[in-house]
């Protein structure tokens, strides 16, 4: 890890991101920990002072371009580099198609979607001039594989996941390398987050009617049932987080310049069931194993 010095992580208030930014600390790598409400980072600055890690927590929100050039300016002046950028800030919005709004649509992929685009943007001439750096950026199992009820957290994750192959080719002559880091379903504070369509009808401005909300119900209502349990017996977000320095520490010695890592037994099958199955079989698999 000796040729990496300077590390921005986003979404660092809580758990992976949480994790991540003390991880690379630990290791004596300079870590700007990065959240919208600062007011969040005191537990990471108490955990700081207390084994003296290298973090400084910033107040960034990935969804205002003015607000990621200036923090990403401001680390630039002061230690003239970033070596290692982790993009994680991101939310689950889960619902049916029909009954989002594109105004939620249009969150979902601006926090999940532009937000690592923005981050990357700003990252990469810096990167390009030193000729180094490794961009992560998190997505999930969700972003190979369809999952019932979450259309649209899905697209802006195969989104990020596209993005990610592609811009390896740009950078591979810089010596940027790219990483994917694809986790299952991790007990972190994802569900607390979790966004669910608005009660209010976006054209009449109205309090929708609740015994006839969605013509999607049963399908959600049968994800959710398998979700949920699924969520408390999951590994911590440290268990991503060693990947993500596994990942940067492989990057750092190889040639190559593409990365992708799944995360959790859960990933793993359900990357290897989209890779071996037909589609036919994948969809039944699925079906079977989330809404059965």
């Amino acid at each position: 890890m000796v040729k990496a010095s300077i590390a921005l992580v986003t979404g660092s208030s809580s758990g992976i991101g949480f994790e991540t930014s003390l991880a690379l600390a630990r290791k004596r790598i300079d870590t700007f920990a990065t959240m919208r409400t600062p007011q969040k980072g005191d537990t990471i600055k108490k955990i700081a002072k207390e084994e003296n890690l290298p973090i400084t927590v910033l107040k960034m929100d990935v969804n205002n371009d003015d607000s990621v050039r200036k923090v990403v300016k401001e680390i630039v002046d002061k230690v003239n580099r970033i070596d290692i950028l982790v993009n994680n800030a991101g939310y689950g919005l889960f619902g049916a198609l029909e009954d989002l709004t594109t105004k939620e649509i249009r969150n979902q992929f601006e926090t999940n979607y532009f937000g690592a685009v923005r981050a990357i943007k700003e990252v990469l001439p810096t990167m390009r001039k030193q000729r180094r750096g490794v961009i992560i950026n998190v997505t999930s199992i969700a972003g190979v594989v369809g999952i019932p009820g979450e259309c649209i957290y899905c697209s802006s994750k195969f989104a990020l996941e596209g993005l990610s192959e592609s811009i390896s080719y740009e950078l591979q002559p810089y010596g940027i390398k790219v990483i994917l880091i694809e986790p299952g379903v991790i007990n972190s504070n994802f569900i607390p987050n979790i966004k669910f369509p608005s009660l209010i009808d976006e054209k009449s401005g109205r309090l929708r009617n609740n015994t006839s909300f969605s013509h999607y119900s049963e399908t959600i209502n049968a994800f959710l049932s398998h979700y949920y349990p699924l969520m408390k017996n999951a590994p911590s977000p440290t268990l991503v987080s060693k990947k993500i320095l596994e990942s940067v520490k492989i990057a750092l010695s190889s040639p190559q310049c593409f990365f992708r890592y799944t995360v959790g037994e859960d990933s793993k099958s359900l990357a290897t069931a989209k890779r071996d199955m037909s589609d036919f079989q994948l969809h039944d698999f699925i079906t079977k194993r989330m809404l059965g």
